[in-house]
């Protein structure tokens, strides 16, 4: 009964000091003003977290990227290749403060429920390792999923702009038109936007086209890009380019699908060993063990 009472008192404690303490910490750190701050395209967890982001940002977030230069590089690379507004050290802070965060709570709140320091301990360790791993695995996930929808649209664009280019437009023409046609949401279309504004800065067109290709990251758009500096350079003519690049685009779109069919048998072999045979067993064993139990043959077996 006394350890139960001194559980609780640790827990009540903890439960009201932590957050006094983190009230504290935030008050007494300037915040960024909320029209500087662009969480557009967040997740939900990293966007309400934002600002306790930016203030750990500057000395736990450097501390960690010192300790981790090499991953920090890759998390580096997967945010410039999913344009989300973060930085390297908001991110390895974020897995630090949800490790912590992940860990505490669950274990408060076992303790408080089941009174047993095994199972918080457990569940501290399970919700903490699932906290640890939640920024990068987000951050990866868009990136890819912004690779993924620019590839399906590259097709489509080559084919936009090389048909305005027929019709009289010049290349940057062509873009502007693209980009003005599409929607927002588009990323395909944000970073030809981006090379429109870096071309009317003064950067040429080979070198705008090799900085999009720096920021997509993808074989297919390099090859886009290599095929119009290729043109430019040899002045061959950009409209042929664009036709060409456009059926390989829709070819290579083509042999990634096949290749993506062409895994699902291997993919499905878990979840129909899992849930499907089981059933299957079910379905068509009960019935047989039923006519065994009747015909007393059960007895004989037993």
């Amino acid at each position: 009964m006394a350890d139960s009472n001194i559980i609780t008192y640790v827990v009540v404690f903890l439960v009201v000091f932590v957050p006094y303490l983190f009230l504290q910490f935030c008050m007494t750190h300037r915040r960024r003003p909320e029209k500087e701050r662009n969480t557009e395209g967040l997740p939900f967890f990293l966007r309400i977290s934002y600002g306790v982001l930016g203030m750990l940002s500057g000395t736990a977030g450097k501390f960690l990227v010192g300790l981790q230069e090499k991953r920090a590089k890759e998390i580096r690379n997967r945010l410039v290749i999913a344009a989300i507004p973060l930085e390297t050290e908001q991110v390895l802070a974020a897995e630090a403060l949800f490790c912590i965060i992940g860990a505490i709570a669950p274990m408060l709140f076992m303790l408080l429920v089941s009174r047993r320091l095994d199972i918080a301990i457990g569940a501290g360790l399970l919700f903490g390792v699932i906290g640890l791993i939640y920024p990068s695995m987000v951050v990866s996930s868009l990136a890819a999923k912004r690779q993924e929808t620019i590839m399906k649209n590259l097709p489509f664009a080559i084919d936009l702009i090389g048909s305005a280019m027929r019709a009289g437009l010049d290349f940057s023409a062509a873009v502007r038109y693209y980009v003005g046609t599409e929607s927002k949401s588009n990323p395909l279309a944000v970073e030809f936007g981006v090379m429109l504004r870096q071309m009317e800065l003064g950067k040429t067109r080979v070198e705008a086209l090799e900085d999009v290709a720096a920021r997509v990251q993808t074989e297919e758009f390099r090859s886009f890009a290599g095929a119009v500096a290729h043109g430019t350079e040899i002045g061959a003519s950009i409209v042929d380019t664009m036709r060409i690049q456009g059926e390989e685009m829709r070819r290579a779109r083509f042999n990634r699908a096949e290749r993506k069919a062409a895994r699902a048998p291997s993919i499905m072999i878990l979840p129909i060993a899992v849930f499907i045979m089981p059933a299957v067993f079910v379905v068509i064993g009960t019935p047989v063990l039923i006519k065994i139990q009747q015909s007393g043959l059960g007895n004989l077996m037993q």
